[in-house]
């Protein structure tokens, strides 16, 4: 049994894929988290995506095309709203 969702063949060619959150959702700052639990399913915004990027030191340009979050970015993120409202 897999804890994460596959993406359709045709989502994973057209969307631009951000680094592992399990990496940058913890290091991301307050305000910025906030901005993205405010709304799921909208897109980030560049500065976030740029945040994003320059957390995980990765070398890839900030894409020109809208960013959201997929299936598993949104189930970590519930997760770890649940993990926080328990402490």
């Amino acid at each position: 049994m897999s804890s994460t969702i596959d993406r359709p063949r045709r989502a994973r060619n057209l969307s631009t894929t951000l680094p592992p959150i399990g990496i940058w959702w913890p290091m991301l700052e307050g305000p910025l988290r906030q901005e993205i639990l405010e709304n799921l399913d909208a897109p980030l915004r560049t500065v976030v995506v740029a945040r994003i990027l320059e957390l995980c030191e990765a070398d890839a340009v900030v894409p020109r095309t809208p960013v959201h979050l997929d299936e598993n970015e949104r189930a970590y993120i519930a997760g770890w709203v649940h993990a926080v409202d328990w402490s």
